[in-house]
């Protein structure tokens, strides 16, 4: 695809900030991103998309998308990320799934919708909220890419931000500079920065410590099966070269020829060159991709009756960021009929047989030792049965003993319609900690623990949620020690509602759109009585509904809404014993700029909450926060306020 105009602006922004901007945090497993091109028609918090239609005047959809994966490939070939292209199923952005490792479609998605026309796109970073709206770029799609604005430059732009970078890293040579620049390439700075969160790229188990960059150093092939060798490995710079050994065993052609298979496709970008040698260094078979999106090799050969000893060499092929990225290689003995077993991309949980049930059997996650900010441990367990708790021991090594920290753990399932995860944790003595629910949503719960202290073991206890729909499955566990500033809900209305009785209407209006999280408790009620809150937009259509139970975490909603007045009810479940008190909480993810009410600015620096008292009964007729004003005032017809956000146990 020709370059566009090298034409820059100040006064032609890159954002529109319609997605949550919570910066500074990595993704929790970015050694294993997925990416997907969102089809024409699917829904985005700015309309349907229109990428395919945008940017089919910029060139071929094969070139085009080659752009946009080598604007994110330039950024991941610098730390310890690989990008899988992945298929896209048509779900909505910001769709309720798993914030990474969705089979539905990619962790990071890119669409294209009308945005503000002062601004080019919009994306999103990894939050702590778990949305699947993380990762999601917006091409404006009222924007003539290829023509006017470089369409590389503008991805590599956004790429920074998905993975985590702001403004504040703003020189003019920076990728992510606040206003449009024809881009080459990263600053010193911007790979200082992106290193800071991600680490530099550090080579797979295979270089050991002398390498596996010749044929003299060849690392043997671990065996998968009878008849396959397996080998998960990375080509972590331009210039690195793996080789790998195996021996065919004798008679190995009457049955079938050697395969030998490179498999990048959905694991990263790397477009690799294969050539196998035989004892005498002679090649016998090659093969290479030199295209991100279809990059995986095969390659046959017959190594003759009395078999013999063959090296693998594999390294880049295109000369370019795609020459790195990770990989998996096996050598398939056996054919028939030319079946081979599939070389699996899936990253499944660990299956515990109820050995971890307790916090004296609590499984050690071993702590990022790095002076980058990942995640200080991540793990993928299973839900086994309905009886079953995971116990995981945590501390963190990346401040001084003492310090105050947050300690935000996320717990996701694997699957789209997976097992729905309840957390809890425990000081070092086993006393329980109180925490914060940041979002309690299908398959997705996360807390912050406010004021934990660096240096001592916490313990993350794991189950299903206490009446869920999916009770076993597997899940992906993160826990991360930090001193970013803490997510601040806002208390807006608190009430009682008696059984099978609704409140009269209150009213949200919001001066601009944008993604709001909600968050509704109940208490002060019996076990398991219920109040649930329903939400309609001014023409009296259903925009979303939650139902919190007494005794229960609080239930909540990521939610992209328009500009406008909306009326909330609150209504006791018929069964319920008695009046049951609430408390509804929100927070804005993202503020607004221009007609489509969108922001990019990190939320500013605010003071963690002191744990509240039991809420009162009562709630107020505007919302208060530590953060700047919100877009959003919440009238209520219940006199007084509730005290502050619900801690729970």
């Amino acid at each position: 695809m020709t370059p566009a105009p090298k034409i820059g602006s100040s006064f032609e922004y890159l954002e529109d900030r319609a997605l949550p901007s919570t910066f500074g945090v990595p993704w929790a497993d970015p050694e294993h991103l997925t990416l997907s091109f969102v089809n024409d028609g699917t829904q985005t918090p700015l309309g349907a998309s229109s990428l395919a239609q945008l940017l089919g005047s910029s060139g071929t959809s094969a070139e085009w998308k080659r752009e946009i994966l080598r604007a994110f490939q330039t950024w991941a070939v610098n730390a310890n990320i690989n990008i899988g292209l992945v298929s896209d199923g048509g779900q909505a952005l910001g769709a309720v799934g798993a914030v990474q490792g969705d089979t539905r479609f990619g962790d990071i998605r890119i669409a294209a919708a009308g945005l503000s026309p002062d601004v080019l796109a919009s994306a999103a970073p990894f939050s702590f909220t778990g949305s699947t709206l993380s990762g999601d770029v917006v091409l404006n799609a009222n924007v003539p890419f290829g023509s006017v604005y470089d369409l590389y430059s503008v991805l590599l732009h956004e790429a920074g931000h998905v993975f985590g970078l702001d403004h504040e890293h703003d020189g003019h040579a920076s990728a992510i500079h606040a206003g449009y620049e024809y881009q080459t390439g990263l600053s010193a700075e911007d790979i200082e920065h992106l290193q800071e969160l991600y680490g530099t790229r550090t080579p797979d188990a295979f270089e050991g410590t002398g390498g596996n960059n010749t044929a003299a150093r060849a690392s043997a092939i671990p065996r998968n099966s009878v008849t396959q060798l397996l080998a998960t490995a990375d080509i972590s710079s331009p210039s690195d070269v793996d080789y790998y050994k195996f021996t065919a065993p004798a008679l190995t052609s009457w049955l079938s020829n050697v395969t030998v298979r490179l498999k990048a496709a959905g694991l990263s970008l790397l477009t690799a060159k294969v050539t196998v040698y035989d004892a005498a260094g002679r090649a016998v078979a090659s093969g290479a991709s030199t295209d991100p999106l279809s990059n995986d090799i095969t390659l046959t050969f017959n190594p003759g009756l009395l078999g013999g000893n063959y090296t693998i060499k594999v390294e880049g092929a295109s000369g370019d960021v795609f020459d790195v990225g990770g990989y998996k290689l096996a050598v398939d003995f056996l054919s028939i009929g030319g079946a081979l077993s599939p070389i699996t991309t899936a990253l499944t949980g660990v299956l515990d047989g109820h050995t971890d049930d307790v916090l004296a059997s609590a499984r050690v996650l071993q702590a990022n030792t790095g002076a980058d900010a990942r995640f200080d441990a991540v793990y993928r367990g299973v839900i086994e049965d309905r009886f079953d708790v995971d116990t995981y021991k945590v501390r963190t090594r990346g401040f001084a003993p003492g310090d105050a920290v947050t300690l935000n753990v996320l717990v996701w399932a694997l699957d789209a319609n997976g097992v729905d995860p309840r957390v809890r944790v425990f000081d070092a003595a086993g006393s329980a900690v109180a925490f914060q629910v940041l979002s309690n949503d299908r398959g997705l719960f996360s807390v912050q623990v406010l004021n934990a202290v660096a240096g001592q073991d916490y313990y993350i206890q794991v189950s299903a949620r206490e009446g869920a729909a999916k009770t076993t499955g597997g899940y992906f566990i993160a826990a991360d020690f930090n001193q970013l500033s803490p997510l601040v809900f806002d208390a807006v209305a608190s009430g009682t509602t008696a059984p099978g009785a609704a409140t009269a209407g209150e009213t949200l209006q919001l001066d601009e759109a944008g993604v709001f999280q909600f968050a509704l408790g109940a208490q002060a009620g019996a076990a398991g009585d219920a109040v649930t809150m329903t939400v309609y937009d001014e023409d009296g259509n259903v925009v979303f509904v939650l139902t919190a139970r007494v005794g229960q975490p609080p239930v909540t909603a990521t939610k992209y809404l328009t500009a406008g007045k909306y009326t909330v009810r609150y209504a006791g479940a018929t069964t319920n014993k008695g009046a049951v008190g609430y408390g509804l909480f929100m927070t804005q993810l993202s503020q607004g700029v221009g007609p489509y009410a969108t922001s990019t600015s990190a939320p500013a620096t605010s003071t963690a909450p002191s744990r509240p008292t039991t809420p009162s009964s009562s709630s107020s007729g505007t919302s208060t926060s530590a953060s700047p004003s919100p877009s959003y005032t919440y009238t209520s017809s219940s006199p007084g306020q509730s005290a502050g956000y619900y801690y729970t146990y």
